[in-house]
């Protein structure tokens, strides 16, 4: 079996809103090669579970109808 390299890291969670923390893992990743998601337009910390969530109920309650 092939070994499959890993190339792309998803940083989340609360943790992330340290900025040193953040900035610091992203270019250490990011020298080893590797491409960094990080969040944009929600936020990485519960809030972004909440908004998870309300959307789900939405798409629940949409096909009820």
């Amino acid at each position: 079996m092939p070994v499959q390299r890993l190339t792309t890291a998803a940083l989340s969670g609360g943790v992330f809103q340290n900025l040193l923390l953040l900035e610091t893992v992203t270019a250490l990743l990011e020298a080893r090669g590797f491409t960094v998601l990080t969040h944009s337009r929600v936020p990485c910390n519960d809030g972004g579970i909440s908004l998870g969530q309300a959307v789900i109920a939405a798409a629940r309650d949409a096909t009820r109808r």
